[in-house]
């Protein structure tokens, strides 16, 4: 098997401009959230999504435990939700929904207030690949805004600019 050195594989996968997802869960096992960089569009019947999550997170038992999730696309303003859930603003390491405001949807999830969409989701099947793992999800319920994204690439938030 050939073996590709984990920083050159870092720095080639920086140049690829991703979204900014923030996951968010609430349900019995408690209120959680985490920010990703991957979330797309699995099928249209039934309409799903995957996204991606290490195994470490502190988000990924309450995910799989609730059964539910709401993926928050966020919106250019929204660096700072960003930054909350990826741990890196230490006042609210805490309580990561402090820095935004929130609604509920239909599942239960939190719904962050200006995100570009919000999809709605029940847990629907997870598989383990490395240091990740990867969900399905059905989309129950979703949201949208006119707003641009908040894209990251070269490892900082970029701006989308019209063509």
């Amino acid at each position: 098997m050939n073996t590709v050195n984990p920083d050159h594989f870092r720095d080639a996968m920086s140049a690829t401009a991703t979204g900014v997802t923030v996951i968010t869960t609430d349900g019995e096992s408690g209120r959680a959230g985490v920010t990703v960089s991957t979330l797309c569009s699995l099928s249209l019947e039934p309409p799903s999504v995957i996204l991606c999550i290490h195994r470490d997170s502190r988000a990924l038992g309450p995910i799989l435990e609730n059964g539910v999730f709401s993926a928050n696309v966020l919106a250019e303003s929204q660096e700072r939700v960003a930054d909350s859930f990826a741990g890196r603003i230490p006042e609210f390491r805490e309580d990561r929904f402090a820095a935004g405001e929130w609604e509920t949807m239909t599942t239960g999830a939190p719904m962050l207030r200006g995100a570009v969409c919000a999809f709605d989701c029940k847990v629907a099947e997870v598989f383990e690949f490395g240091s990740h793992r990867i969900i399905a999800g059905i989309v129950v319920g979703l949201t949208q805004t006119p707003d641009l994204p908040l894209v990251h690439a070269q490892r900082s938030y970029q701006r989308l600019k019209a063509a």
